[in-house]
């Protein structure tokens, strides 16, 4: 009899589970355009182009950016990318400006160290988290925008 409970307990907690997620599955989320993606020229243009672009496109799928919109259209761009070496610290500082089009702009600052021979993944770590800081901002500006001027 024990038994025949808990089979029964664990159906009806994956039949209530299956009915809930459609319900959250409807809430759309609106699409987000990247119209501009802009990085200083340098040595590694393409490749920190490249990691922006999936740092942005990443954190902006994790973003809410409200219910009210169907399509958001943000640029970026890389107002200062510094990477310089302190003894054996190499510390890469960057500054992000974003702006949703046709409204307000947002920025976004850090500045990390760490070994100089993981220059490649350090910059990708700065990058990412400048992105995710940049995004989260945006997206705020996006929800508690009135719907008149979006």
């Amino acid at each position: 009899m024990r038994r025949v409970t808990t089979w029964a307990a664990a159906a009806l907690l994956g039949i209530a589970a299956t009915a809930i997620a459609p319900a959250t599955a409807l809430a759309a989320k609106p699409k987000i355009d990247w119209v501009r993606v802009d990085v200083p020229e340098g040595e590694d243009t393409a490749r920190l182009t490249k990691v922006l672009k999936e740092a942005l496109k990443h954190a902006a799928k994790r973003a809410d950016f409200g219910k009210a919109v169907k399509t958001v259209s943000l640029s970026a761009r890389i107002v200062e990318l510094k990477t310089e070496q302190q003894g054996d610290v190499l510390r890469v500082s960057c500054t992000i400006l974003g702006r949703v089009t046709g409204g307000p702009s947002a920025r976004s600052r850090i500045s990390y160290g760490g070994r100089p021979d993981n220059r490649r993944e350090l910059q990708k770590n700065v990058l990412t988290m400048v992105a995710n800081g940049l995004v989260a901002r945006l997206a705020q500006i996006v929800r508690t925008r009135p719907p008149k001027v979006r």
